[in-house]
């Protein structure tokens, strides 16, 4: 079989890499086609994944817009020279038109309900469309839903084991406390009218008094906080969050791997998402707030009882996980049977 990636996040191609290893280890031919998003290209050559750059990211809507076309264009040029079976990504707003133009089924992943223009424009035109269980918006009858998250196809138990050398590597101690925090560009078309920290450089400073800080951002970290920056190789990074005492920042993606992990996270944003309600509301895995005061709360909680803390969240993170498909075997299964 031949199977056509479009990433358009970094997130994407850790989702993606369990299928594209099997494809291959059966004999069959994948390309990863994507953008210059964040460490994007950085981990598909740390997978040794094929690989197409198309385009890099258009600033603002007009710049989205624009590089959407230009992404279109090139995308159906490849599709005919590669000639997959399928056309595989998750939102989709490139692969579902393109399947149109040259034939090829168009396979959507999602979880983002906030994301209404593209959903609108996607769900209709792609062939088959999967969604998480506790996805809250629209969707069509031909939704296919799953009890799960997209961080379960790379982060469940049976396909990742932490490596605690990684600690070294970020030059943090053996047994040191230490928490990770997550800065966004704010760029995103689904993150558009949304804010996070009101004062990130607040926030830290009264972190750094109780414990270590590594931060993490979408295009670097603000000069008043280099101090804290993170020096670690991307594909790295899940291996830091399964240490790491909590996180807490503005990344989504990072929230949901921490929770997943069974690292006591706080996703500070004013989007409220699904299934990171779900894995607040259920499972008691993460916290949702808009308030950098609440997510200070809660964190300050947390670092007042470790152990407790720790021995409570590996007992949460054992029920989610008994409630929940490995993600990556699922698809695995769906696309190569």
């Amino acid at each position: 079989m031949r199977l056509l990636f479009d990433v358009l996040h970094p997130a994407h191609v850790h989702f993606f890499r369990p299928l594209a290893e099997e494809c291959v280890k059966r004999g069959g031919s994948v390309l990863f086609t994507a953008r210059e998003k964040d460490v994007t290209l950085q981990l598909l050559q740390a997978f040794d994944l094929p690989h197409e750059v198309l385009t890099g990211i258009g600033g603002g809507k007009l710049g989205l817009v624009r590089e959407m076309a230009v992404r279109t264009g090139k995308l159906i040029r490849r599709v005919r020279r590669f000639k997959p079976d399928l056309l595989l990504g998750i939102m989709g707003p490139i692969i579902a038109p393109v399947s149109r133009v040259t034939g090829v089924p168009s396979w959507v992943w999602y979880d983002t309900e906030t994301a209404t223009a593209t959903n609108r424009f996607v769900y209709p035109l792609c062939h088959r469309l999967f969604l998480p269980r506790g996805y809250a918006g629209p969707a069509p009858a031909k939704a296919e839903r799953y009890p799960g998250y997209h961080e379960l196809s790379y982060l469940h138990p049976g396909r990742f084991t932490v490596d605690p050398s990684v600690r070294a590597e970020a030059a943090v101690g053996p047994d040191e406390p230490f928490a990770v925090v997550r800065l966004v560009s704010w760029e995103a078309s689904h993150d558009v009218g949304d804010t996070g920290f009101s004062d990130p450089g607040t926030f830290v400073r009264a972190l750094a008094e109780r414990t270590r800080v590594v931060i993490t951002g979408e295009r670097g970290v603000p000069r008043d906080l280099q101090g804290w920056a993170l020096t670690l190789p991307p594909h790295r990074l899940h291996h830091l969050l399964a240490e790491a005492s909590l996180y807490v920042g503005e990344g989504a993606t990072m929230a949901a791997e921490a929770a997943i992990l069974g690292t006591p996270a706080v996703f500070v944003h004013t989007a409220r998402l699904g299934y990171m309600l779900e894995l607040e509301r259920r499972y008691g895995l993460l916290v949702n707030t808009p308030s950098q005061d609440a997510a200070s709360k809660a964190v300050h909680s947390w670092l007042d009882d470790p152990e407790g803390t720790a021995t409570e969240w590996a007992r949460r993170r054992d029920e989610m996980l008994a409630d929940t498909i490995d993600v990556g075997q699922q698809l695995i299964d769906t696309v190569l049977g």
